[in-house]
């Protein structure tokens, strides 16, 4: 799957497009930043082993807004360590001091809600793409679990391959044909540090999303699992201003599956902020 030569290629293609990127000091390391565009901040979390190379079908956005897409910590080439249950005290550093809209990706979108609850005051709007919440809709299919401690163990023995091949089969990592050459770069680079780190989840309430003031959009594949589906069902019931799209022809990755459709389902919902 990650042959030397096609890598290559992959990789030529990718930093063809790629916008400049930048270093942002937080409390005990730096994040690598990428900026595109200009106008209202959008800052976007990507998923687990991914990075900030996930969001690059989404950059067409940057005629209309600023885009922020930093690798998180413990990922990509950031130096930050990963504190999954801290990462929303980074996130003021990457938006700047006005308002703005904040997008996460799977595990990206639960450091977003956490950050939401924490300072709904500083957000315009929140995106949730493919969103869990273990805690508040029941998980029915197993096949959507991931193997943390399988992972971790693989790692810890110097066998990243096997971890990487056992991922990229994962339920929650297919993908089409058009974003695979997208996914297995980001996958051929994950290096799994962040699982050597001391588990922090996060824990979200309905009280949680129940409270958010502002607009908030669930986004999910129509091929997501049905886990999944429900979770953003959930959430657009449960907040006040919630709204659910489903991305057709899409998994759990929609972004990348199919670009054209979600920049069009995000560019509808971002539009009244931009008047």
């Amino acid at each position: 799957m990650f042959g030397t030569s096609s890598k290559a290629r992959t990789d030529r293609v990718i930093a063809d497009v790629l916008p400049p990127v930048d270093a942002i000091a937080v409390d005990d390391g730096d994040l690598h930043v990428a900026i595109a565009g200009a106008g209202i901040t959008l800052v976007l979390l990507h998923g687990w082993t991914l990075d900030h190379r996930c969001w690059l079908p989404q950059l067409p956005l940057a005629g209309q807004a600023r885009l922020v897409l930093p690798d998180r910590r413990g990922c990509g080439r950031s130096t930050a360590p990963s504190r999954l249950a801290e990462e929303w005290r980074d996130i003021d550093r990457l938006a700047g001091r006005e308002r703005f809209v904040l997008v996460g990706l799977s595990q990206g979108a639960s450091v977003a809600l956490d950050y939401a609850r924490r300072r709904p005051d500083r957000l315009r709007a929140l995106v949730l793409v493919g969103a869990p919440l273990a805690a508040l809709t029941p998980r029915e299919d197993e096949d959507e679990a991931l193997p943390h401690a399988q992972y971790a163990a693989l790692v810890r023995d110097g066998a990243i391959a096997a971890m990487r091949r056992g991922w990229a089969d994962h339920v929650l990592l297919r993908r089409t044909p058009r974003a695979a050459p997208l996914v297995e770069a980001m996958l051929g680079d994950y290096d799994g540090r962040d699982l050597l780190a001391p588990p922090a989840p996060i824990a979200i309430a309905a009280d949680d999303i129940a409270a958010l003031p502002m607009p908030v959009l669930a986004i999910v594949g129509s091929d997501d699992t049905a886990w999944r589906r429900r979770v953003a069902d959930f959430i657009a019931a449960t907040a006040p201003q919630g709204e659910v799209r489903r991305i057709a022809g899409a998994g759990h990755l929609c972004n990348l599956d199919n670009p054209a459709r979600f920049n069009a389902v995000l560019a509808d919902f971002l539009a009244p902020l931009l008047d």
